[in-house]
């Protein structure tokens, strides 16, 4: 009996020798709290210099740090535990070192951080690579700097030998730390891409310049529509500055009409320049013979800011400008994208009924793949079911080119989400 008990114990000590062994269990609050202070410090950092139209070396974005410093937390969690358990008093000197090596590491960084101009231009390949390498290695070193700060100040111990972590221990912080954050940044990088693809289609070439630069700098291998981040980078600054001279060029003009006001405002919109381009626009559209395009140029910018309210009192305006011109091409076309401002603003606004009463206003003059895919997006968000797939079915047929891959997708998303998913089941063709 007494040997099958030592066997026992035996067997129970070696299952547990890859994990941690404890004479007594630490207390982890203050790391913890250290690591999350830390990360939201290092987020709000970040974001505070997209805000500002600059781009933060490595992370770019606020998610991306908050993610990368969360991940690391683990590891220098076990790493302190380790060096204040058992570097401590087997070799006090040496902890000592690294305690020393860890702060001026630490004061390091945050004078390069703080010093480092934050980039506007093309980004190289050398720029991306080293971004790739900082990231784990700066989170790495805050975190571990501030729980030994924070031990020291609240005075906390680790007893000898009171914690061992396990070689499974070890690798499962690892893989956290370095690969958790290599995937979901990929994850962020595909809808970047989209993202693109979009401010491109809708000719926001500012907008599409800050998401490229910070594809560059997230993804070294990245591609933007089959061609590698960089390159589309280059060719964003070369028509971005294009841009920027005819601009130049406009405000160097003495006198400022109306019309010149527009294209002016309409060049700092393709700049992504919104709020300077509202405060040119805004003293015209005071005026009671505002042009229609100034009051749509108007609605979009505030559509860009998400002022909804704002946006659908400008587009309804510019309807109104719209239908008193005379019939034509332009007036027909001005109306059409009158009613789409209305629509969506409406439709941000929760005002469902006047987007759709708008979205069928617009499809009635253009019966268009545009708009009718368009109404399918709408009626997919509202969960009609039904209406959606009609109406993504026509858009199909009507432009297979453009909306077959994008019309199926509708469908399946109405299949897998939507009530009414039986009926699109026994009724469709797919």
């Amino acid at each position: 009996m007494n040997a099958r008990q030592s066997k026992l114990q035996n067997l129970n000590a070696n299952s547990t020798s890859d994990l941690i062994k404890y004479d007594s269990v630490p207390d982890r609050t203050v790391p913890i709290v250290a690591g999350l202070f830390i990360a939201c410090l290092a987020g709000w950092w970040v974001q505070s210099i997209r805000n500002s139209g600059g781009l933060s070396l490595p992370y770019a974005r606020a998610d991306i740090t908050i993610v990368n410093f969360l991940c690391m937390l683990p590891l220098a969690i076990v790493v302190t535990e380790w060096m204040q358990g058992v570097l401590k008093y087997h070799s006090p000197g040496l902890f000592k070192i690294v305690n020393l090596i860890a702060l001026t590491g630490t004061a390091g960084i945050l004078v390069f951080l703080f010093s480092s101009s934050h980039a506007s231009g093309a980004l190289s390949e050398y720029d991306a690579w080293e971004s790739f390498i900082l990231r784990p290695v700066i989170a790495f070193w805050l975190i571990l700097s501030l729980i030994l700060l924070a031990g020291r100040f609240f005075r906390t111990e680790i007893p000898q030998g009171s914690v061992r972590a396990g070689k499974l221990v070890w690798s499962t912080v690892c893989l956290t730390a370095l690969l958790v954050p290599v995937f979901y940044i990929q994850s962020r990088v595909d809808e970047m891409a989209q993202q693109v693809d979009e401010y491109l289609g809708s000719g926001r070439l500012g907008d599409a310049r800050q998401v490229v630069r910070e594809v560059c700098i997230l993804s070294p291998w990245g591609k933007i529509g089959g061609q590698p981040a960089d390159d589309v980078a280059r060719d964003l600054d070369h028509d971005c500055f294009g841009v920027e001279r005819s601009l130049a060029y406009m405000n160097q003009q003495t006198s400022h009409n109306e019309e010149s006001t527009y294209h002016r405002a309409r060049l700092l919109a393709i700049l992504g320049e919104d709020q300077a381009a509202i405060d040119l626009l805004l003293p015209w559209y005071d005026k009671s013979t505002v042009s229609p395009l100034t009051s749509q140029l108007l609605g979009n910018l505030y559509q860009q800011q998400q002022h909804w309210a704002e946006s659908q009192q400008a587009y309804r305006r510019a309807l109104q400008a719209w239908e008193k011109l005379p019939a034509s091409e332009q007036q027909q076309a001005g109306i059409v994208a009158a009613w789409k401002g209305i629509a969506f603003a409406e439709r941000k606004r929760g005002n469902y009924e006047a987007a759709e009463t708008a979205y069928l206003s617009a499809l009635s003059l253009a019966p268009t793949a545009d708009q009718h895919f368009l109404l399918a997006q709408y009626y997919e968000d509202t969960q009609q079911t039904a209406k959606a797939r009609e109406y993504a079915h026509q858009a199909m047929a009507l432009d297979a080119t453009r909306y077959g891959q994008s019309g199926q997708k509708l469908i399946t998303t109405l299949q897998q989400q939507h009530f009414g998913c039986l009926q699109i089941w026994r009724n469709g063709e797919f």
